[in-house]
C-alpha cells in the first residue's frame, strides 16, 4: 500500500493517524520530534510524510526543507488554524499539501491515497521541451528553466506548469487542473490553485505575466506576454 512517516509530537493525534492508516494497510513509522524524524527518514522506506509544523527541536518548516533537498517524496502538512504563516513557509519550503487540525480522518486518508497514486503528466511533444523565449519547460527532466538556470520548482509547482504548458495558449479549467495535479477528489478546491499560482508567478519573475487567471474559468499559459 505504501510507507507513511508521521512526524507529530501530540501522541493522541499520532495514534489516531497511525490507527486509521494501519487499518487501510499502510506501513507506518512514527516520530515525535525532529531528531527522530530525520533518523527515520534516512533508515526506513518512506513514500509519504505527514508533518506537524510545531515540534521539539527543528521546526516542521526546517524538516520540510531538509527532506525536499534530498527527496521528491510527497509531504502533507498537519497544521493548526493559528499557524497560517508557518503553513505558507512550509509550502514555500516544498510541502505539497496541508490539512488543518482538527481534521476529518477520511479527508486525510483521501489525500494520502491521492498523492500515492498520483502520476505526473508525461510529455507529448517530440523533443519533450516547450520553449517560450528564455523560459523552458522540460517535460522529460521535469524541470523549468530560465536562461538554462533551474528554478527548482517543487513537484506540485512543476506538475501545474506541465499541465498548463501542454495546453499552451488554451484555458485549463480549475477542476481540470486540480484533477490532473492533485486528483479527482480535489475538484472544487480552488484555494489550492490561488496559493500555488501566486508562488509560481513569483518564481517565474518576468515570465510570471505569462500565467493568466481567467475569472470564473481557470488559467492560461501564454506563449507571449499579455497586456
Amino acid at each position: 500500500m505504501g510507507n507513511i512517516l508521521i512526524v507529530e509530537d501530540d501522541p493522541n493525534v499520532r495514534k489516531l493517524v497511525r490507527v486509521n492508516l494501519a487499518k487501510r494497510g499502510y506501513t507506518v513509522s512514527e516520530a515525535e520530534d525532529s531528531h527522530q524524524a530525520l533518523t527515520l527518514f534516512q533508515s526506513v522506506p518512506v513514500d509519504l510524510v505527514l508533518l506537524d509544523l510545531v515540534l521539539p527541536g527543528l521546526s516542521g518548516v526546517d524538516i520540510c526543507a531538509w527532506i525536499r533537498a534530498r527527496s521528491e517524496v510527497p509531504i502533507i502538512i498537519l497544521s493548526a488554524r493559528l499557524e497560517e504563516d508557518l503553513k505558507v513557509a512550509a509550502l514555500d519550503a516544498g510541502a505539497d499539501d496541508y490539512v488543518t487540525k482538527p481534521f476529518n480522518s477520511e479527508e486525510l486518508l483521501a489525500r494520502v491515497r491521492a498523492f500515492l497514486r498520483r502520476s505526473y503528466v508525461t510529455a507529448k511533444s517530440d523533443d519533450n521541451k516547450i520553449h517560450i523565449g528564455d523560459l523552458t519547460i522540460d517535460l522529460e527532466a521535469r524541470r523549468v528553466l530560465i536562461n538554462e538556470s533551474d528554478l527548482h520548482l517543487t513537484r506540485t509547482e512543476y506538475a501545474i506548469m506541465a499541465v498548463l504548458a501542454q495546453h499552451l495558449n488554451g484555458i485549463v479549467t480549475h477542476d481540470e487542473l486540480l484533477a490532473q495535479v492533485w486528483g479527482p477528489e480535489y475538484r472544487g478546491s480552488n484555494h489550492y490553485l490561488h496559493t500555488y499560482l501566486g508562488r509560481l508567478r513569483k518564481k517565474l519573475g518576468e515570465f510570471g505575466d505569462l500565467l493568466e487567471t481567467v475569472p470564473g474559468m481557470g488559467y492560461n499559459l501564454h506563449s507571449t506576454k499579455i497586456y
